[in-house]
This record gives C-alpha cells, structure tokens and sequence, in this order.
C-alpha cells in the first residue's frame, strides 16, 4: 500500500481533530504521521508519530526553531525515510521551511494544507511575530516545491492569491466530518428550547464577548435563554467577566472529548460561532463546528465571515449577520429559539446540506485521488536514496 507522510511541526493539538478525522478515513493510502514536537495538550493518535523532539523543555523548542530556520537534521529525515513515504502532505503554512527540507531530502511530492495560518497576514505582520519569520525565509521555496496547496475554503483560496501563492497550484478541498459520529441519535431526545451552544477556542477573533452582548438582547424578550460554552483558550477569563457584567447565564465547559460535545448538540437548541477579522488579518478559515452542528441538525447563526459562509446554507440551514453587528445577530438567535416552523425547516434542511457535502469518507476518497494525481506527474530531483 502507498504511504503518505501526514505532517504538522505540533503534533498534534487536541483541538486539531480535522487532521486525524481524514488519515483514519484513508483506505488505499498508510498513513505515517510526523512532527518537530509534541503539542501542550495531545490528541490520542492511533499511531506513534515520528518527532524531531520528543518533549517541550526549553532545550527541545531550541531545536525545534533551528530546524525551521535551517531544515538540517539528517538524522530525523533518515528515521522518516525508513517509513517509504510517497507523498509528504504538510499542514499550515508556518510548517513551509519543515516541510520544503523533509520534501527535498526525501526527493518526494509534497501538498501543503493551507488552514488559515500565515497566508491571512500582511508581511508586515508576520515580521513583527517571531514565530512566523522562517515562513517569510521560506516562503518563495515553498511556492516553487510544493506540487499543490490544498485550501480548506474558497475564502482561504482568495487570501492565499492576494499573499502571492501560485494560482494555478492553488485547489479547495473540504476536509468534512465523520458522519457516523454526527448524525442525531434514535428517538430524538428533548432538546432545551432556551439553550444557545458555543464550542471552540476561546480566542478573541472567535467571537465570544459578540455572542455574550448578542445574548444580553436575546434575554430581554427570552428572559430564559441561556448559553453554554465549550472550550478553553486566552480569552476565557475576559469572557467569564464580561458574562457576569452582562448577567448573561453562561455554563464554561473547557474543553471536553468529542462524545460530549455531541451531547451538547443534541441537547441544544441553536449553535451560535461569531467568529470576527482581527486587526492583523485573523479570521475564521472554514469552520468544521457548523457543519458538525448543522449535521445534529442544529441551525446554525453566525457573521458573514470568513469560510464560516461556506458551511451552511444562509436564510435555509442558518443565518448570518454582517460581522460586529450583534444586534442582529441577536435576532437571528431569537428566530430558531422562538419560531418553531423555522428552527424546523432549517433542522432538517441542515442535516440533509451536510450529509450531501460534507461526508468525510467521500472528501478523503477524493484526496487519496489527487495524492494519486500528484505522484503520478513528480519527477524526482534525484535517482540517490537517504541512507538507512
């Protein structure tokens, strides 16, 4: 069986399930993951990955910055070469100077996952962030030894056009869901009718003080409506106060597994993600959780944002408000908890949207076509192999 080398310099973050959902949804391709160092909180991998560092003392993040300057490191590339990959599929934009020296001294293809990192920023905004200066040095090599960059939204694609990638190896590609995991349980349990769901992290660009203000008007007429958020970040402790301030009632979660996430989706009456553009570009690249949602069938309500408007189906399956505008976004909220016919309409709409669009088995099947594409037209550099 082909091998194709899943790639990200953190691996990998508990909060970047869209990476594992496809490499276990592989079938004619063996996946071998790779990375520079673990993540501060791990997802539970099926299989060990290969790491530069195996730990996060200062030492290891001293290394891990050296091979994203320099890419040198014979023996990391000789313990992934033992693996045979035939592809290398990088993600994140940052990882360019990682991925460009795996690629080279493996002499394999290589597709870079554009996700919403690096592409989004000017220059000048990425110069004053240390962390992402080796994309800048990297960046021209990148565009010249990538064969693809796959795009997870057309918003993604237009941002990633205007930062001076190569159009014509620019291609989106919806990563979708695990149907089998969102799809509402038999009988269909009583859902709370005043309960407004957020999940995701708690970062500013996400939207949360939006939503608690959005909330704040939804109680003047709903005086039970409430909120109930999952996920932790930096901006958790700003949005506890700013709750309280605004005497909206807010359950914080923090982060929790998948199986009771979906319990919260079932059990709430409208998923609510008001995701806004930061100053320094920042915005919301696509937008997994709505499709997750909209497949539990919950309607979904959000700003016209980002690649948020290419996961549902606006005025049908959600609705969306222009961004900052929490005052509609607050009537948007009241019509799924107030209107029966239209939280219908758009429940059993949604799940049909996404069941139709969105089934990860299907979009794996694709990129295991176009991993296909990409090693039939490679022409290696090189006939010399990596010593083993």
């Amino acid at each position: 069986m082909k091998r194709v080398l899943v790639f990200a310099e953190r691996m990998l973050p508990s909060t970047q399930t869209f990476i594992p959902v496809v490499v276990d949804a592989l079938t004619t391709f063996s996946p071998q993951y790779a990375g520079l160092i673990p993540a501060e909180k791990n997802y539970p991998l099926n299989s060990a990955p290969i790491l530069l560092t195996s730990d996060r003392s200062l030492r290891s993040r001293v290394r891990r910055e050296a091979y994203r300057w320099t890419g040198a490191s014979p023996a990391f590339h000789r313990r992934i070469a033992k693996t045979n990959p035939d592809i290398l599929h990088a993600h994140f934009a940052e990882s360019a100077g990682s991925a460009v020296s795996i690629a080279k001294a493996l002499d394999i293809p290589m597709i870079l996952h554009l996700r919403g990192g690096a592409e989004m920023h000017s220059d000048d905004v990425l110069r004053s962030k240390l962390f992402q200066r080796p994309y800048l040095r990297w960046r021209e090599q990148l565009w010249q030894r990538a064969s693809l960059f796959l795009c997870v939204s057309e918003f993604i694609r237009r941002k990633a056009i205007e930062a001076g990638f190569p159009e014509d190896k620019l291609r989106v590609h919806y990563t979708g869901i695990e149907m089998s995991r969102f799809t509402r349980s038999e009988p269909v349990p009583e859902r709370d009718r005043n309960l407004v769901l957020y999940v995701g992290r708690l970062v500013k660009y996400k939207g949360g003080d939006q939503l608690l203000r959005a909330m704040q008007i939804v109680r003047r007429t709903n005086p039970e409506a409430r909120l109930a958020v999952i996920g932790d970040g930096e901006f958790r402790a700003h949005l506890e106060a700013l709750a309280a301030e605004l005497q909206v009632p807010t359950e914080f979660l923090g982060e929790k597994p998948a199986g009771v996430v979906r319990s919260w989706l079932e059990r709430a009456r409208v998923f609510c993600g008001p995701s806004v553009t930061l100053e320094d570009g920042m915005s919301e690249a696509f937008g997994n959780v709505f499709t997750e949602a909209q497949a539990m069938g919950l309607p979904v309500v959000s700003y016209r944002h980002g690649g948020i408007t290419e996961t549902m189906l606006d005025g049908k399956t959600g609705l969306l408000a222009d961004e900052y505008d929490y005052q509609t976004l607050a009537a948007n909220l009241n019509t799924y908890l107030r209107h029966e016919q239209a939280w219908e309409s758009a429940h059993e709409l949604g799940m049909q949207w996404v069941r139709e669009n969105f089934d990860v088995r299907v979009q794996t099947r694709r990129l295991e076509e176009i991993y296909d594409e990409v090693i039939a037209a490679y022409a290696p550099r090189r006939r010399k192999t990596i010593a083993v």
